[in-house]
């Protein structure tokens, strides 16, 4: 998949007569997939490139400073969509000059003239132009007027609620990793690189790796998880949050691995939070706190065994 950051002509040679769909895309969820199959589907019936134009930073930071936490970095957002099979991605900044376009002149100046699409393929619920003045009733018009179709599609419901990113990013704080993974069609995931602790874990008996992170949403609690390190998954107990036992001030992100030893640092890891074992609290000591630990390893175990390679597949 090729990468754009610009509308340029080397880009309009890949984006004539394509088929784009057009979205923030946070998270990659169920609502997106069903979106970006449609996308791939049309787009390989014309024999013509599949594309996405996407936003970042998110507009919402940009236009209105709301301070919104990210379900995904831009590279696991980028992995996700090469994966459903797209050719290109325009990562755009919504900075004024394009904010500040009509849904007309949006249509007209970036969609036909700029990229020259044949095709668009948005959700039910998409919003373009200054102030998000426009709706899919106002882009089919302009497709009419200026040379493209449009293709709506409807949105994902999953037990009569429809599936969001702001609905995925709400249960992910509150540490409803379950719920969120049934929404995004995957476990939610953490990635980073490995680096060096202060070595709490090996002097409690249960050795943790430390994930320096650029994921923003980090759901305080102990976590069932899964640990991928090159082409391995092991299996793992999770804690994120402040260490308030050590009284730490900063978030920390470490998981015991089981059943594993051996140096990993500075190598990249994903971390996926499988389900909550409990909520992290401060400890009236440290033995009370490896206690616990040995506990929550004991504990991990047991689901391990009982859901089998069902958990081994992120």
């Amino acid at each position: 998949m090729k990468v754009f950051r610009a509308l340029s002509s080397r880009l309009k040679q890949v984006s004539k007569n394509s088929v784009l769909a057009i979205g923030i895309f946070d998270g990659c969820h169920l609502g997106h997939q069903k979106i970006l199959k449609k996308l791939v589907g049309q787009s390989r019936r014309r024999g013509v490139p599949a594309g996405l134009m996407t936003f970042s930073p998110h507009p919402d930071r940009v236009l209105n400073h709301r301070k919104i936490k990210l379900i995904q970095t831009n590279q696991q957002k980028l992995e996700s969509i090469k994966s459903q099979g797209l050719d290109f991605c325009l990562v755009l900044s919504l900075e004024r000059d394009l904010a500040d376009l009509s849904g007309q002149e949006f249509a007209r100046k970036i969609l036909k003239s700029r990229l020259g699409i044949r095709e668009v393929v948005v959700g039910e619920n998409f919003r373009f132009g200054h102030n998000r003045q426009c709706g899919v009733k106002e882009l089919r018009l302009f497709g009419r007027r200026h040379g493209f179709r449009v293709v709506v599609v409807r949105p994902v419901k999953k037990r009569g609620t429809q599936v969001s990113s702001s609905l995925i990013r709400n249960l992910l704080e509150k540490g409803r990793v379950e719920q969120a993974a049934r929404l995004l069609g995957r476990p939610y995931e953490i990635s980073g690189t490995i680096i060096r602790g202060r070595g709490f874990g090996r002097k409690l008996g249960f050795p943790t790796i430390n994930l320096k992170t650029k994921n923003e949403i980090l759901p305080s609690g102990v976590y069932l998880s899964l640990v991928k390190i090159a082409d391995r998954t092991l299996p793992a107990v999770a804690n994120i949050g402040f260490r308030p036992t050590f009284g730490g001030r900063q978030p920390s992100v470490e998981a015991h691995l089981l059943d594993f030893s051996g140096e990993l640092y500075l190598q990249p890891a994903r971390l996926y939070l499988l389900k909550k074992i409990r909520a992290e609290k401060k400890f009236p000591s440290v033995e009370a706190l490896s206690r616990q630990i040995a506990a929550d390893v004991s504990r991990a175990r047991k689901l391990f065994m009982a859901r089998g390679s069902r958990f081994f597949q992120p």
